[in-house]
């Protein structure tokens, strides 16, 4: 891995459009084959759009008992709000599935719509039905038996910009009077997520310009994910659970839960930017896998986190 954490090293915070490709080939040739012990089930359809599907890793053991036991894991890829697939690769997002997946955990790995085809909240909407359909079916043998309330969601850059806005929704008043969250959530992991967004730069620009109908800060500002989380009723139960905009947001996640001054587990990975983070997951870098398992476990059994990180 030596050559990778020099390269981001030079690169230091240097991100621009095209260096997904850069970075993701730079992985590709670390990741093992996939374990012949892990079940893969591609392209389950949760929704009506063409990218409403989702790919299912099931651990070996996971529908033995024919017992819903197994805690579930749903990966939201990122991609700017206008590219990304869940299929990114033959290897890329299928290292994060066979990663859990090898730590007894059912992973579910999902499309959502993209610009231009989609508008706020339409990717909430499809976390939503993604949500609802693990809720559903994922307690099927068939499934591996996964257990609806130990879901956790891990969303990736935009990816879980659409998470937060699908959870934090009671934030809009125009799109729900709803305060309680369902289906059950047991946990939540931003990696690298635009909470905000800074307008200057021309592609965000245009791409907020088109979700949110507006590149205007006063219209989308109170539908980030920052601005929702804000204006969430104070009997919201996402206060009792869960660099510059994700600080924005941990202040504002510290200045309204519940009880007061709750944190959220914040963790700056080393030697990363902000695709190696994801790509790293399932190569002989441990560091992010490490993390993530351990917050996972803390929230799935008797006595665990706060579900919030």
């Amino acid at each position: 891995m030596d050559p990778i954490f020099a390269r981001i090293a030079q690169e230091t915070t240097n991100f621009q459009p095209g260096d997904e490709e850069l970075w993701r080939n730079l992985y590709t040739p670390f990741y093992p084959s996939p374990p012949p012990t892990i079940t893969v089930i591609r392209d389950q359809r949760y929704g009506p759009h063409a990218r409403n599907t989702l790919d299912i890793f099931i651990p070996s053991n996971a529908n033995t008992d024919n017992a819903p036991s197994h805690p579930v894991l749903v990966y939201v890829h990122g991609g700017g709000f206008f590219s990304g697939d869940k299929q990114w690769s033959e290897q890329v997002y299928s290292n994060i599935g066979c990663f859990f997946s090898q730590h007894d955990i059912i992973t579910v790995i999902i499309n959502h719509r993209l610009v231009p085809d989609v508008q706020y909240p339409g990717g909430a909407d499809d976390i939503q039905m993604a949500r609802e359909w693990i809720y559903a079916n994922i307690a099927s043998p068939r499934f591996g038996c996964g257990d609806v309330d130990k879901v956790l969601l891990l969303g990736h850059s935009s990816g879980g910009a659409h998470v937060a806005m699908n959870l934090y929704a009671a934030g809009d008043k125009e799109r729900t009077s709803e305060v309680e969250v369902f289906p059950p959530v047991a946990g939540v992991m931003y990696l690298s997520v635009p909470f905000w967004y800074d307008s200057t730069k021309p592609v965000r620009r245009r791409t907020i310009g088109h979700y949110y109908g507006s590149d205007e800060e006063g219209v989308w500002g109170p539908k980030s994910a920052l601005g929702l989380f804000q204006a969430l009723p104070d009997d919201s139960p996402m206060l009792r659970e869960t660099i510059d905009a994700t600080l924005k947001f941990f202040n504002a996640y510290r200045a309204r839960s519940t009880p007061p001054g709750t944190l959220p587990g914040f963790h700056v990975l080393k030697r990363h930017n902000h695709l190696s983070n994801i790509l790293s997951i399932g190569t002989e870098d441990t560091a992010q896998g490490e993390h993530l398992l351990e917050f996972i476990w803390s929230c799935v059994k008797p006595g665990g986190g706060d579900g919030s990180r």
